[in-house]
């Protein structure tokens, strides 16, 4: 049985595969902010209120919403890790079909701050 810190990773990214801004604000500190690693034009850190301009615009992309299927989730203390793989098809008929790790650093039972790992070359090749 996943701990809250774990379901509330699970919840988000669902959250995040509707595009549900509402459902991901419940797992989330207001100070809350989401960096994006690596080379990708995504690269950089976000602020919750962009994170949720990003989500809006990443929901309107979708075709339907995205699945996700975590393999692997560790917590340890409040950093919870998890990596996971998704299915996402775009209106304009690309996929986003991508593997990423995830690095959720909690206060109290909210995500205080997400670092994350993408497959750089596919975001760049889709979301460019």
């Amino acid at each position: 049985m996943d701990s809250a810190k774990k379901k509330a990773v699970r919840d988000y990214v669902a959250a995040v595969g509707k595009g549900d801004g509402e459902a991901l604000r419940a797992f989330v500190t207001e100070d809350y902010t989401h960096e994006f690693l690596g080379s990708t034009v995504l690269r950089g850190t976000r602020t919750l209120t962009e994170i949720l301009g990003q989500l809006e615009a990443f929901s309107s992309a979708l075709a339907r919403p995205g699945e996700f299927l975590f393999q692997e989730m560790v917590e340890e203390g409040d950093v919870v890790s998890a990596m996971f793989s998704g299915k996402c098809e775009l209106v304009n008929g690309k996929r986003f079909d991508g593997d990423y790790a995830v690095f959720c650093h909690f206060r109290g039972d909210k995500i205080l701050k997400m670092r994350e790992l993408i497959d750089t070359k596919l975001a760049d090749d889709v979301l460019s």
